[in-house]
């Protein structure tokens, strides 16, 4: 009969696992787009171990082969530089009947704008019939690379030299604060990417939001001609605001912007073709996650058709099960067994952090490219994994027998000989690795993900023991000694009352316990400086937040217990 019931809690955790994987994966329907083809995508061929920070290009067998994977969807492309490579682009382009719209980078380097200037004049005069318009520096102004009067005059000498219509390309915004630099285009060519404005759109209001912004563009412009040069959504990284990057909300995005652009008219651009891993080093996993394709030409959405965020949901919910009963069954290979209830606790336990470990292994891989963020998304993980090891270890135990209270006069264990030890190891470091990446989020945060799928593993396995020890217990310990840090994962300590208690000021406390004390100030106060910075409306910030306050439990309760008297000091190697 007992091994029956246990079969059945096994079944229903796994039938849950899967539910926790398939629920937020379930198909979109979206209703069809307009028919036809788009206008025109931004087009950089650049594949996995390309990038023009490292001057390393793609061939022309790349190019050819990804202009024939999009020429069935849109209709022209739209480039960023008339060198790279990209000369072959237009004599390609014609090929596959795309036409272009041809651009110029320029920057600060003015040696090299030159060079920019003379091949788009040159590449716009050999193909009139594929070049429609040219793009004339792309963002200039926004990054102050060069005044209004140089962007000005290369725009007045491309004109004069050329019959295509030219333009310069920024965010709309730019264009309102320097009306001065309509006199020298043809027509005006906005950015309008509601995710990176100062006051970012969700998905749901990004095409209102972009409509609001056009139609000021075209009253401040009354009678030139508009460009929307840049319009998307990323797929991944971090969340700014309510705008929450993902495949559904870049397929809702375009939905929406597509049947808004069809009732206005829109002459559009999307950003992008394909994803662009170079660009994480720039702009952090966001920049690299704008494509309609991944970076390794695979379509990240049918047009037509049900939308899902993870198509691979499947097998994830399975690695999950597998690595969930495998946990389980090691912890469980010694006797004597636990008792229904705790293995039902231990089970579910164990089952969540294995989801969650499938997670952070997940995220931290599919949005990672560079050799350096891989390691230490590897090194995050492997302390995770070490710590949700020794917390359901720990909560074996604590379902085995009652915990003895703590002993100052028994010997300690040898360093690193105890997994206890290296746990407390680990979550410390991890603690002190939350603090450094807050600071970094609060005033440096505009590229820097939040770390919240590794953390979700040590936040869960930590609630996990926390609800445990509390309940489990033995008479005659304080709760907060029971959470403390420097217990969490070994021996309960005994409460002492009266006149020789051990009660200690705060200032003792501090100077005896730093690390724990340093912690739980600080996890607390990031926490609230993340809410702060980001607004309560980012709720990626808002959970990055309460992940903080979890890790900050144990040291919290550190520095109550000994500022009570509650907890006979260990050294502080323990902490």
């Amino acid at each position: 009969m007992r091994r029956f019931a246990l079969l059945l809690i096994l079944i229903g955790i796994a039938f849950a696992t899967v539910a926790v994987w398939a629920l937020p994966n379930r198909p979109v329907m979206l209703a069809p787009p307009p028919a036809g083809k788009l206008m025109s995508v931004s087009f950089a061929p650049y594949h996995d171990g390309q990038s023009p920070l490292t001057k390393t290009y793609p061939t022309l067998d790349q190019i050819d082969q990804d202009l024939r994977t999009i020429s069935d969807q849109v209709a022209g492309i739209r480039t960023y530089t008339s060198l790279e490579g990209m000369e072959d682009v237009p004599e390609l382009a014609r090929k596959y009947g795309l036409t272009v719209i041809m651009g110029a980078w320029l920057g600060s380097k003015l040696s090299t704008n030159e060079l920019e200037i003379a091949s788009l004049i040159r590449l716009a005069n050999t193909y009139p019939d594929v070049i429609k318009r040219v793009v004339v520096g792309n963002e200039v102004m926004l990054r102050n690379d060069l005044t209004p009067g140089q962007l000005a005059s290369y725009l007045n000498r491309v004109r004069r030299a050329i019959r295509q219509p030219v333009s310069t390309a920024d965010v709309w915004e730019l264009w309102i604060q320097h009306p001065e630099m309509a006199a020298s285009v043809d027509y005006v060519t906005i950015h309008l990417l509601p995710y990176w404005e100062n006051d970012p759109a969700g998905v749901d209001t990004a095409a209102d939001r972009i409509l609001s912004a056009y139609r000021e563009v075209a009253a401040r412009f009354p009678g030139k001609p508009i460009l929307v040069g840049e319009a998307g959504w990323p797929t991944a990284g971090r969340t700014r605001g309510p705008a929450v990057p993902g495949v559904v909300n870049k397929a809702l995005f375009y939905n929406s912007f597509m049947r808004v652009a069809a009732a206005y008219g829109f002459d559009y651009n999307l950003i992008e073709a394909f994803d662009q891993s170079w660009k994480i080093k720039l702009e952090g996993t966001v920049g690299g996650k704008w494509g309609l394709y991944t970076a390794d030409r695979q379509p990240k959405y049918a047009i037509a058709g049900p939308v899902m965020e993870d198509a691979a949901w499947p097998f994830k919910a399975g690695l999950s099960v597998v690595l969930g009963l495998g946990l389980l069954a090691a912890l469980l290979r010694r006797r004597p067994p636990l008792p229904v209830a705790g293995f039902t606790v231990t089970a579910v336990l164990a089952q969540a952090l294995a989801v969650a470990l499938v997670h952070a292994a997940d995220i931290g891989f599919a949005w990672h490219y560079y050799l350096h963020d891989r390691l230490l998304a590897a090194g995050l993980l492997g302390l995770e994994a070490m710590l949700a090891y020794a917390i359901l270890v720990e909560t074996v135990r604590l379902w085995r027998a009652p915990m003895p209270l703590y002993d100052a006069a028994a010997p300690e264990p040898a360093e690193g000989a105890s997994l206890a030890f290296w746990g407390g190891k680990a979550m410390t470091v991890l603690a002190t690795l939350a603090v450094l990446w807050s600071l970094l989020l609060i005033f440096d945060g505009r590229y820097r993900d939040f770390p919240v799928a590794p953390y979700l593993v040590s936040a869960v396995g930590l609630l996990g023991l926390v609800l445990c020890r509390a309940g489990r217990r033995p008479s005659g310990c304080d709760l907060a000694a029971a959470l403390s840090a420097s217990h969490l994962l070994g021996t309960f300590a005994q409460t002492t009352r009266g006149p020789d208690s051990q009660r200690r000021s705060m200032a003792a406390t501090a100077r005896t316990v730093p690390t724990a004390t340093a912690l739980a100030v600080l996890l607390p106060l990031g926490a609230v400086g993340i809410v702060l910075s980001e607004g309560a409306v980012n709720h990626e910030a808002d959970l990055w937040g309460l992940l903080q306050m979890v890790l900050a439990l144990p040291y919290l309760a550190t520095v109550a217990a000994t500022f009570r008297g509650t907890e006979p000091l260990p050294p502080l190697r323990q902490l």
